[in-house]
């Protein structure tokens, strides 16, 4: 193995929430030690996507381990996202439930697969909806 990180990030596409999840790793010492995967919900897919589209993160997954060494895979779920519109939510905190249930359900099959990692769910509360006030924090 020519390179090595420790953390892999999967994490929400949306742009609102670029600079303070950069912010973030830093102040965690995560920057520079992370592979990234970006998507539409974050790993809501792994929750509930089609079987092919499990096998693609799933396999990404397994890359940034066999390639790079990843002990750490950071799910960071986040409010007011638009992939989970097509779900029947209708307040926020019924959305923040559902997310926190896909990411029990993300955590499972990610540790299926890969017992040996740790995984570490971040919930991310817009305190606005430019994003500009972003509060983390780790989930159990």
């Amino acid at each position: 193995m020519s390179h090595h990180c420790n953390n892999l990030m999967i994490k929400c596409m949306d742009f609102r929430l670029q600079g303070k999840t950069l912010e973030w790793l830093q102040e965690n010492g995560y920057f520079g030690d992370c592979d990234v995967i970006s998507n539409a919900g974050s790993a809501k897919v792994l929750a509930d996507g089609s079987p092919d589209a499990k096998e693609f993160i799933l396999n990404e997954i397994g890359l940034s381990c066999e390639k790079h060494g990843v002990k750490n895979i950071i799910i960071i779920h986040h409010s007011d996202c638009g992939a989970y519109t097509t779900h029947d939510l209708k307040t926020p905190e019924e959305e923040k439930a559902k997310q926190l249930k896909d990411m029990e359900i993300e955590k499972s099959l990610i540790k299926e697969r890969f017992p040996e990692v740790t995984i570490i769910k971040v919930w991310a509360q817009m305190k606005d909806l430019d994003g500009k006030e972003v509060d983390f924090q780790i989930v159990q």
